[in-house]
């Protein structure tokens, strides 16, 4: 929805086949900060199957897909998801064509317009240990939108912890962005391990980015270099971003698409 952002004041003025959480074993999945803490702090005393262990390196894509309206889409899509391990979406649509391109996948609502569902998904080859899903409510539109928690087994009762969030947009200040971006910061101070933090951010204002850095970085997460950066800005900022804390982001790459109004973003990760 990037074009969104330059119309809206005009437009509004200010007033394998897959497997679905529970098969996967996830019997309830947390949709608050305090439920979220409880389930991730459960799992890490438990011991899972090696199936469910991810390998020391594995490859990321991130990607806004606008709702998969844009011809093209599925094509590159299904390109990039060749090359992915774990596969974070942002405005995902509830379809089989997308919940087929992993093994296992978790949704998280947020937008509805009419029968189409539309939301953050986050795709793998492994399955879960928890699933949660954090919503917050964009201020003006007062649709919802949704953050993606998804926590994966390493080696040694180690937990990769992974958030797929798609950032508040419409707002004047930056109070309702901060609070969607603490929120993920309490799960993730909690968090021992790794982790992995990516999404459309919509980090489009100076504000917005300068509490991206403040917090991530007081968490210990580290952003991602792009040697040629072609991710999309809106005033000369990149909305889309992969941050990471005992992961070393080996190689970025960001494919220029018509697809979406995002381009997406492929990321080499080995965890420490």
């Amino acid at each position: 929805m990037l074009n969104i952002i330059f119309y809206f004041f005009i437009l509004f003025p200010v007033h394998t086949a897959t497997l679905s959480d529970e098969q996967q074993g996830i019997t309830k999945i947390a949709s608050s900060v305090e439920q979220c803490q409880q389930q991730l702090k459960k799992s890490q005393i438990q011991t899972y199957a090696k199936h469910y262990v991810l390998p020391k390196q594995l490859h990321l894509l991130s990607w806004n897909i606008y709702k998969a309206q844009n011809q093209g889409l599925y094509e590159d899509l299904n390109e990039l998801n060749q090359q992915a391990d774990i596969v974070f979406l942002q405005e995902a649509i509830e379809t089989e064509k997308l919940k087929n391109l992993k093994p296992f996948w978790r949704f998280s609502k947020g937008y509805k317009n009419g029968d189409m569902q539309s939301g953050v998904m986050t795709l793998s080859r492994w399955p879960a240990t928890v699933h949660c899903t954090l919503t917050d409510i964009e201020p003006w539109l007062r649709s919802p939108k949704a953050t993606n928690i998804v926590q994966y087994a390493l080696p040694n009762q180690q937990q990769l912890l992974s958030i797929n969030l798609h950032g508040i947009n419409f707002t004047l200040g930056t109070d309702d962005f901060n609070h969607q971006l603490q929120n993920t910061a309490a799960i993730m101070k909690n968090h021992t391990g790794p982790i992995i933090f990516a999404g459309d951010l919509n980090a489009w204002s100076d504000d917005r980015q300068a509490l991206i850095i403040k917090t991530l970085s007081n968490l210990g997460l580290s952003e991602a270099i792009y040697l040629d950066d072609k991710r999309t800005k809106t005033f000369g900022l990149a909305l889309d971003q992969v941050w990471a804390r005992d992961v070393t982001i080996d190689t970025t790459q960001v494919k220029e698409v018509t697809s979406s109004d995002h381009n997406p973003i492929l990321a080499t990760l080995t965890i420490n």
